[in-house]
């Protein structure tokens, strides 16, 4: 049986589209556990959007700037002060924007919540993704259910 270039689509937008959000991970234990990094209303983007743009320290003493933004295109990128080197540390997608960032000092990970509507397949998703400092590398990406999440970080003033 032969499915051709459109059937195979039709599959993987069907396996794609069944992937059910997980209740239960570590990346959501150690997201629930993670501290804030601050997120402020960005100043010159309308309307008012939550935004990031702080630098953080590991506990080996690297300076990183984390910054994005919860609007289309957004993304969060780290930037290593002074070295330069920049890397994208989550990218949900189309629709799917960064609403949270929070950082475990102590293994020098980033955990970034992103959620929204995919333009092409279904309803609301949430993702959560992990991000190594020290490694400078995207460790992890699930799909979770946003029940089990904690209230997203305050904005400051």
């Amino acid at each position: 049986m032969t499915f051709g270039r459109y059937g195979a689509v039709l599959v993987i937008t069907v396996l794609v589209g069944c992937t059910q959000p997980v209740r239960q991970s570590p990346v959501i234990d150690n997201y629930n556990n993670a501290e804030c990094v601050p997120v402020r209303l960005g100043p010159g983007i309308s309307p008012p959007t939550r935004a990031w743009n702080d630098t953080v320290m590991t506990h080996t003493g690297m300076v990183v700037l984390v910054s994005g933004a919860e609007m289309p295109g957004g993304k969060i990128s780290v930037h290593y002060l002074p070295d330069g080197k920049s890397d994208v540390a989550a990218d949900a997608g189309d629709y799917i924007y960064p609403s949270d960032v929070r950082m475990n000092r102590g293994t020098d990970v980033l955990y970034i919540k992103a959620s929204g509507i995919p333009a092409a397949f279904g309803g609301p998703q949430t993702w959560l993704f992990a991000y190594d400092l020290q490694q400078k590398r995207q460790t992890k990406r699930v799909q979770v259910d946003p029940t089990v999440l904690p209230k997203q970080c305050a904005e400051l003033p």
